[in-house]
């Protein structure tokens, strides 16, 4: 599996993938799959029986209106930080240096460290790459993902009980180095996109065919194989398409549930990462070749809900509950539901040939809010605010910004950016109203953190009752309120 740099534009994408299945998209390989690749230790009984999460945006935490706090450093480390089921701060699952999970609670004193966990050296983050995800909430168990590109490469999971109990622990031995790697939230199936490659008959060259592969984690054997250039999977399923037909085939044993024809040419199967399929709470969507098209499934039966014509080339897909979706296109954003588009907002492409950068998605009042960098003129960059409802609807916020490279969180009354400053040089958090976007306040804090370029919500700043906690690969702060 390539691994990306600490602050690379694909950090924040493949810290979410780590959270899914087993996933490898490999190049040139041509030999049948191998039982030894994967060997786990444990069980994951009980796993799947907890219940699915909410596929609905967070909640907004309340904002820090006046001047805050002198910020103090705390640990970083590669984190999942979920909000505290007593809603008085938030919990932060960390990996140290030395490779040890540890649970703390964040609060606007500190942190409180409630249990420790040695998951051993190749866990250690000087060592591999380590991501932290709850895929399935914070009453259900956390997956620790390290990847490892020197060496022997590999990649190793271990699935963590909310009490800080080792459940499940596998090491997957890659194909090559193109492959991306991925392990079920659910501890019960490894998936796996193949390239197998042929001469063609008048021997001119090669061709590439790309599969996708469903490998059990409790015997290691290859339960199902099926062509299709990418996938997305829910725990349940795992979605691909080939041609015109979208299918879905069970993770627990492989077999084919179901096949939709959509009558579209969905992109060129032998193409890496073409079209891809994208999932969204109750809903399989995909973009026609034409780019134009896109047609939503129903995720369990396959049947057609919508189909519609989207200004532009479909770049993400992201929940908002039940039916409804937040479709990310190339040119802006459309509110989608059970019939279909009811409206879309503009936001231009970055000038740099780029997507735009979803910052935060919140529910605020009710209403699905949305905070995204406009950067396509990099003189004058904006923080764009929408929502699915009310005035962020009809006339959504525009915040000049000092940089196109920032980082967002969205509170119920504000929103914080933190800039991009160089190496060295002080880094400045600036809140501001959500009412009418006028500057609140602004606080040095001792790190910029990263500034990613992901498809999705992927902050580094968290925001609680009584701050705002920020986390990196590396280093941490919290910003109290006064």
């Amino acid at each position: 599996m390539k691994i990306p740099s600490h602050r690379s534009r694909f950090v924040r994408r493949l810290a979410g993938l780590s959270a899914g299945l087993l996933v490898v998209a490999a190049g040139c390989a041509t030999e049948e799959p191998s039982a030894g690749r994967l060997s786990c230790e444990g069980s994951s009984a009980g796993v799947t029986t907890a219940p699915a999460p909410d596929p609905s945006p967070p909640s907004a935490a309340e904002a820090v209106r006046r001047p805050p706090g002198a910020p103090f450093a705390v640990q970083g480390g590669p984190s999942a930080v979920l909000a505290s089921t007593d809603g008085g701060g938030l919990d932060a699952y960390r990996v140290t240096p030395q490779g040890h999970l540890l649970r703390s609670r964040v609060g606007a004193t500190g942190t409180d460290d409630q249990w420790r966990l040695p998951l051993g050296e190749p866990f250690r983050p000087d060592a591999a790459w380590v991501t932290v995800t709850a895929p399935r909430g914070a009453d259900a168990p956390l997956v620790v993902a390290s990847h490892r590109q020197d060496g022997e490469r590999q990649s190793r999971w271990t699935l963590v009980s909310p009490p800080g109990e080792r459940l499940l622990s596998c090491v997957w031995r890659p194909y090559d180095r193109l492959e991306h790697v991925e392990f079920a939230h659910s501890g019960d199936a490894v998936v796996a996109t193949r390239t197998t490659r042929k001469p063609r008959l008048n021997g001119s060259s090669d061709v590439a065919d790309r599969f996708v592969e469903i490998h059990s984690t409790r015997t290691g054997s290859l339960l199902g194989r099926f062509r299709s250039t990418d996938f997305a999977q829910d725990g349940a399923l795992v979605y691909g398409r080939s041609g015109t037909t979208v299918i879905a085939h069970a993770v627990s044993d492989g077999r084919r549930v179901w096949g939709t024809d959509t009558e579209e040419e969905l992109g060129d199967p032998r193409r890496k990462g073409a079209d891809p399929v994208h999932l969204a709470g109750e809903r399989v969507l995909v973009q026609a070749r034409d780019a134009r098209t896109t047609i939503a499934l129903d995720s369990r039966s396959g049947r057609q809900v919508w189909r519609a014509v989207l200004p532009g080339r479909m770049e993400a897909v992201h929940p908002l509950g039940g039916e409804r979706v937040l479709v990310q296109y190339r040119g802006g954003f459309a509110f989608a539901g059970p019939e279909g588009i009811e409206h879309t907002v503009t936001v231009p492409p970055p000038g740099n040939s780029g997507r735009q950068r979803l910052e935060h998605l919140a529910v605020i009042d009710g209403s699905a809010t949305a905070a995204v960098v406009d950067g396509h003129d990099d003189s004058a960059p904006v923080l764009t605010v929408f929502s699915d409802r009310g005035e962020p609807a009809r006339r959504p916020l525009r915040i000049p910004l000092p940089t196109a490279h920032v980082q967002a969180v969205l509170t119920r009354s504000a929103v914080y950016v933190l800039p991009w400053v160089p190496d060295g040089r002080q880094a400045t958090l600036r809140a501001y109203d959500l009412a009418g976007g006028v500057p609140l306040w602004s606080a040095d804090v001792p790190d910029r953190l990263t500034i990613t370029d992901s498809a999705g919500p992927a902050p580094s700043l968290h925001a609680f009752r009584g701050g705002l906690y920020g986390v990196d690969y590396a280093s941490g702060w919290i910003l109290p309120s006064s």
